[in-house]
Order: structure tokens, then sequence, then C-alpha cells
């Protein structure tokens, strides 16, 4: 059975795999030129490290990993007002592990060398008949298959061609979040470096084997909202939002025009009623995007992608069957890491609510804000152990 798969990422890489394993040729679609090689830092916990020991890729991820040393918390005057791990600062317990996107990407698809991709390239149309869906491709004509995934991410153009419009299904969390590189002018090494307030974030961090910086930004919206496809609006609101910030952020700020991988996006959910239609689906962020907020969307789409390739296995290919299957285990699990998401975005806005508690907890922040911001990283790190080890795997 043919299966083409939307997008080549962490979710896409995984679930080709499995689908190769269980006897499906899967097709991967991808718009990038290339394979992304690059990227943020991510997180894989709790039950998908057993994804990637049955994948056989445990220990290359380990031998990947970020390798973090440490996080410095500084005030808006870059003087350190805490110290911590970088496990404890990224949450990570046990096996936890911490690796660039890209990094984790090209170990996966080491895993399905031998599969078809078509890079530069992405789905124009679908239409469903009884027994296949008619892609049209932007470039590469028109072809069939049995089933087609979307694993091509929040703003998933298989869901909007599909399901509808991506404003049914996006849940705005009210916070901006900005990644772009600049040169390593710190000449850091492993070394996260975090300023820390309610209601805005900046940080500088390197990782092993990078030979640049990431600059990292979140903050809460104002009441205009920033066009998410005009780069010189969403410069100009950095440099208003933290125009009173010290320590590195105007140097940060000098050098974004720069960046040759900006990203700029709200942090956001996708909540659907349900993940497929037909003979098409979707998974990862494409169908329930918990937002980096929650921590764990690494963890949902290698997770997503194992249930959906083994529940489509057990069903022998009876995609109604696979599909409900697949709805019915993730979809807990699923809520669970959405709560975790809005969670730690309520908490970040706190300094915009009217409230007494709201009002103590800035109070808090201002005067003791390194070990505060450790107390709430100690807090959601056991939230999120909690659910990240909440759900049991079935051997397919």
């Amino acid at each position: 059975m043919r299966v083409l798969v939307s997008g080549a990422g962490i979710a896409g890489l995984t679930l080709a795999y499995w689908l190769r394993r269980f006897g499906y040729v899967p097709t991967l679609v991808e718009r990038a030129p290339s394979l992304p090689t690059g990227g943020y830092k991510i997180d894989v916990r709790g039950t998908a490290l057993e994804i990637l020991k049955r994948m056989d890729v445990y220990e290359a991820v380990v031998a990947g990993a970020a390798d973090m040393q440490e996080a410095l918390l500084v005030d808006r005057d870059g003087h350190v007002i805490n110290r911590m791990s970088g496990d404890q600062h990224g949450h990570r317990v046990g096996e936890d592990v911490e690796i660039v996107r890209g990094t984790l990407c090209r170990i996966l698809m080491d895993r399905v060398a031998g599969a078809e991709f078509i890079f530069g390239d992405e789905i124009q149309a679908v239409s469903q008949s009884g027994d296949s869906v008619q892609v049209q491709f932007a470039k590469n004509g028109a072809r069939e298959f049995a089933l087609v995934i979307g694993a091509d991410g929040i703003h998933s153009n298989l869901r909007q061609l599909a399901f509808g419009d991506e404003s049914r299904f996006l849940r705005d969390l009210g916070l901006y979040l900005c990644v772009y590189s600049i040169p390593n002018y710190l000449d850091l090494d492993r070394l996260e470096i975090q300023y820390t307030e309610l209601g805005r974030m900046a940080a500088i961090w390197h990782s092993r084997k990078d030979s640049d910086l990431k600059a990292c930004f979140a903050f809460a919206r104002s009441s205009a909202g920033i066009d998410l496809r005009d780069r010189a609006q969403q410069q100009q609101a950095l440099r208003a939002v933290y125009a009173d910030i010290g320590w590195e952020v105007p140097r940060l700020l000098d050098r974004m025009e720069q960046a040759t991988d900006w990203y700029f996006d709200t942090a956001a959910q996708i909540c659907m009623e349900s993940w497929s239609q037909g003979r098409i689906a979707l998974l990862g962020d494409a169908a329930f995007c918990a937002s980096p907020m929650s921590g764990q969307g690494t963890s949902l789409a290698l997770i997503g992608a194992y249930v959906l390739a083994g529940e489509l296995a057990a069903a022998s290919g009876n995609h109604r069957k696979a599909f409900a299957e697949y709805e019915r285990e993730m979809r807990p699990f699923v809520e669970a890491n959405q709560a975790l998401g809005m969670r730690a975005a309520n908490l970040m806005r706190s300094n915009q609510k009217k409230t007494l508690g709201a009002w103590l907890l800035v109070q808090l922040m201002r005067l003791i804000p390194g070990r505060m911001t450790e107390f709430f990283i100690g807090r959601s790190t056991q939230r999120i152990a909690n659910v990240a080890n909440a759900m049991a795997l079935k051997d397919y």
C-alpha cells in the first residue's frame, strides 16, 4: 500500500520508518529543497524515549545531544542571579535527552534510507475516491496514493486543503516566539543565559558542535497584533518590547537583520474534533500542536507516528478502523500535553491579569526573580515528567 507523507520533519520521518517496517511503501514530500540541518533545541522525554529505542536510534541521539552544561539566569543588567544545570533548566529527568532538531532529523532520515523523497515541492490539491487519493503536486504533476498523511506542521498545507481554514482549529496562547542564529561573539560553550520576567523572556544559548549562538525571545501579545508575514514589522516589535532591557539584548537586536534562519510565530495549539477525513489523516503539530510551551512537541510527534503506523498495521490497512483507534489512543495524551502548554502560557501572561494573586506574583518576580524562576521551573518539570510518562505503548 502506497502512503504519501507530507512533511519530512520528526513526525513524518518517524512515520515513514514505521510504515516501512510494517510493510507499507511511503513517499515523503517536503517543501524545503533539502532536509533542514539546523533549528532549535528540542527534548525527548518519558514514553517517547522508548520509541527511539525501538527504532534503534537512542544511542545515536544521545551521541548527538546538545550537551548543555549550565544555565545562567540574569537580571536586566546582566548580573547572574541564579545558576542551574542544563538538565534542571531544561526540565529533563532520568534518560530525557535534548538535541538540535536538525540533528534528530538527520538521524531519523538515515533510518528511512531507500524511501522515496520529493524535496522542493508540496501538495497543491487532493481529491478522494473510494479506494485512493488523487494528489496534484505543485511541480511534479499528479499521482495516486492509498492514503495521505499530513505531518507538515502547525501551519499545515494539507490540513488547509482537506479540512478547512487554519482559523477553525488554531487556539492562540497570546504569546509571540522568535528564534534566530547569530555569530558566537561571546565564545559560549554549551551554555544558556536567560533573562526572564512575567510577560517577556530573552535568552541566548550555544549547543555542542554549533558554531553559532541562538537568540530566543518570547513575549506576551499586546492589543495590537503583529503581521506574521512582515519581518520588518516583527523586528520593529522586538525593538519596542525590549527597548528597556540591557544585558546582551541590544547587541542581539543589532544582529537580527543579518539572520538567515529567522523564525517568528505565535505560540498556539491546534484543536480538532477529528484528525482524519476519509483516506487523509493528520499527525504531529498539524493535528494536535501543543506549542513549545508544553515542552512535549517532539515526544508527541514520535509517539503519534508510532501509534498511527501501528494501528494501520493492526487493522491490516483498514484505514477507517486504524484512524479511529489512533485517535482513541492518542487523544487523552494530547489533551494532557495541551493543558501543560496552556498552563505555561497563562503563567507567562500573569502580568496582564487584574487579580491580587497576579499582582503578588509580579512583586515576587521583581524582588527575588532568580529564586522564583527556579521555583516555577521545578514545578513545571514535575508536571511535564508526569505527563511524559502517562501513556503506555502497545506492542504492534
